[in-house]
């Protein structure tokens, strides 16, 4: 395995700050990550089920949800531990019950934590004004 993709919500400010932490960190397997809905994903992975978080491999293997976020942090040289304490069978149900939880209050943590989402942004980004250049030549 050369990298991973991970497939976020760019309309989650959560999701858009936590796909940036994780490609900020070092890494074994890199992880390269695109927005639900793009057209890089509809060309690399035209038969992804729709969901929530996605990480798919080079090599073709898929993990959704709570696996999804293991494989992140399995990916990540000073997260490796983490990831194969949590995917362990004491762990996993916490593991699995922290990630729905998370999941499911996600836009009211984005609000409350102030993180935009990548098409909040970009929607910023086109309403404002930019006025004419007064160069004279």
């Amino acid at each position: 395995m050369r990298e991973l993709f991970v497939v976020y919500d760019g309309r989650c400010g959560l999701c858009t700050q936590l796909q940036e932490w994780l490609v900020r960190q070092p890494a074994y397997v890199p992880l390269r990550p695109i927005a639900k809905g793009s057209a890089e994903v509809l060309r690399r992975f035209p038969t992804l089920p729709a969901g929530e978080l996605a990480v798919i491999s080079d090599l073709g293997e898929v993990w959704s949800g709570d696996r999804a976020w293991i494989i992140c942090l399995w990916a990540l040289r000073e997260s490796r531990n983490w990831a194969t304490r949590l995917a362990s069978p004491l762990l996993l149900p916490m593991a699995r019950q922290a990630f729905a939880a998370v999941s499911r209050n996600r836009t009211a943590l984005s609000h409350l934590l102030g993180f935009e989402s990548d098409a909040a942004v970009r929607k910023s980004l086109e309403e404002v004004e930019v006025p004419p250049c007064q160069i004279e030549l």
